[in-house]
């Protein structure tokens, strides 16, 4: 009896908590609706409603002619062509065949037309006009040295005056005097048409002469001194390379060129940069395309990514 009683009690408080008058219970159903509207409102604009399609014709062309007067203005052109090059007497033309815009050229003109001169390949990735890939994709072609060489200060002795005053530089024993500055200081030997006697006949170069001279050959020579270290006996041996690069220089018109519209599979393959693997698909292409109108062309070919067309063009003719 006192469980039923309080079982009562309960059902009386839940009854009396739905008890509401007819205003009440009219002002709930509204308050539910106006939720439910917004709850609806909400679904229909996250995950209903179509997109929005806007006009874009106007801002588009606004765009499209934006880009076509910024190009303009600053000259932007797309490599026509790779070839060697000095840059100290390339003109305007040859610049722009090169990829470079008129903006970029009138800065290196401006450097010029000061006194300005390029002695080394880096002397160009200083220009702040050069772009850092540019630069990456012209170096093989820069006819100049990588570096060169400054004279180092050299002791001078005098020896002591027999008769009267004597100098300040008469009573020192030894003066050092700084040499002239020689903006091309030349080294010792030149690398591409040098034997093993004249390599041999330099410090540190008795083992390696030979195989410098082998893979020089095998190369058609050296277009960059940093190709020392392919040399096989020199490739765990960077103290030696750098050491050998003090005395050396480098004349890139001495390089051998490898005819790539009359040359056959076997004279290609023999380049150290090609092998049969590259070879025959770049030689079948030839065949399939017909020649080749500048060297650039050769990237067509599925075979010759960018990494070995660098190294591979500055061996490369069309003639």
């Amino acid at each position: 009896m006192r469980d039923e009683g309080h079982t009562g009690r309960w059902k009386e408080r839940v009854k009396d908590l739905f008890d509401v008058h007819r205003e009440e219970r009219r002002g709930v159903l509204v308050l539910m609706a106006i939720l439910l509207g917004f709850a609806g409102w909400v679904v229909y604009e996250q995950w209903l409603r179509p997109p929005k399609q806007h006009d874009l014709s106007r801002q588009r062309e606004r765009m499209e002619a934006w880009i076509a007067s910024r190009s303009q203005a600053q000259g932007d052109t797309v490599p026509l062509r790779l070839f060697h090059f000095d840059p100290n007497v390339t003109v305007r033309e040859e610049w722009r065949e090169l990829g470079l815009t008129d903006r970029q050229v009138d800065g290196i003109e401006r450097y010029q037309s000061k006194g300005g001169r390029f002695r080394t390949k880096k002397d160009l990735a200083r220009m702040y006009s050069i772009k850092p890939e540019q630069f990456a994709a012209l170096e093989p072609f820069i006819l100049l040295p990588d570096s060169f060489q400054r004279k180092a200060y050299a002791d001078r002795k005098y020896a002591p005056h027999e008769h009267g005053d004597r100098s300040f530089a008469e009573r020192s024993p030894t003066i050092r005097e700084r040499a002239p500055y020689e903006r091309m200081a030349p080294r010792s030997v030149e690398i591409n048409t040098a034997d093993t006697t004249a390599l041999n006949a330099q410090p540190g170069t008795v083992r390696p002469a030979k195989g410098i001279v082998n893979y020089r050959d095998k190369l058609g020579g050296f277009v960059s001194m940093d190709q020392l270290a392919e040399v096989y006996i020199l490739g765990d041996k960077p103290d030696a390379v750098l050491k050998l690069k003090e005395f050396l220089i480098l004349d890139t018109l001495a390089v051998r060129r490898i005819p790539i519209n009359t040359c056959s599979v076997e004279e290609l393959a023999a380049h150290p940069y090609v092998r049969w693997k590259i070879a025959k698909p770049l030689i079948a292409y030839r065949t399939q395309h017909g020649p080749f109108a500048q060297v650039a062309a050769i990237r067509a070919c599925a075979a010759v990514d960018e990494a070995l067309f660098r190294k591979l063009a500055p061996y490369l003719s069309v003639e």
